[in-house]
């Protein structure tokens, strides 16, 4: 099966991939992980100059960058999904949020999904956390924050686009994860739900 992870920034997206394909193992079930965007092939460098050096870059430019990524990895993802739990820390379903918040128009970005035959994941795990706390949360990181990150209004955008995306539960099925709870207990929530799946559409494990 095919996963995602979203949520605003400082949701914990990451964490929470890491902690979810740990738990997983320790279940011996088959996971891998993958992250987006990816920094280090194709035109993920490009991304990287976008977010971290306030590159200049129109909103249809952003998206073809992102979506390239995700084109470029269909054939891998249709294949790791087959013999494996692949969890996706960010997917097309965060260019579903941010950038259509920069113009690009929700019909455009699904015809275009199909039309390039992007994969689709099973299931979407949003978290769900208030800007405010999220906010609180990337502030405390030590880490270099990228242009999105330090952008609180940009954040504030994301979370009610979010909201809009999983209530009319676009291109996939999501699903709303208490992620202001420890991470531990996020953690459960997600591992129990995808257990359930799991064993729902795969009778013989």
């Amino acid at each position: 099966m095919f996963i995602a992870i979203e949520g605003i920034d400082g949701a914990g997206c990451e964490t929470q991939a890491k902690n979810l394909q740990l738990y997983l193992k320790k279940a011996n079930l088959p996971a891998s992980l993958v992250k987006y965007p990816n920094y280090q092939e194709n035109v993920g460098q490009f991304i990287r100059e976008f977010l971290y050096q306030n590159k200049n870059l129109s909103a249809p430019t952003q998206f073809l960058l992102y979506t390239l990524q995700f084109i470029l990895d269909k054939d891998k993802i249709k294949q790791q999904r087959q013999h494996q739990i692949l969890i996706a820390d960010r997917y097309f379903t965060t260019t579903l949020c941010f950038q259509t918040l920069e113009g690009i128009k929700l019909k455009t970005a699904l015809n275009f999904a199909r039309d390039f035959q992007i994969e689709k994941p099973d299931l979407v795990f949003y978290l769900d956390v208030k800007p405010k706390i999220a906010i609180e949360r990337k502030f405390k990181e030590p880490k270099e924050k990228n242009r999105r990150e330090k952008d609180v209004f940009f954040i504030k955008k994301t979370y009610a686009q979010y909201q809009k995306l999983i209530k009319k539960q676009v291109w996939t099925k999501w699903i709303k994860i208490n992620g202001e709870k420890d991470i531990e207990s996020v953690t459960q929530q997600i591992y129990n739900i995808i257990l359930k799946y799991y064993e729902k559409n795969n009778p013989a494990v």
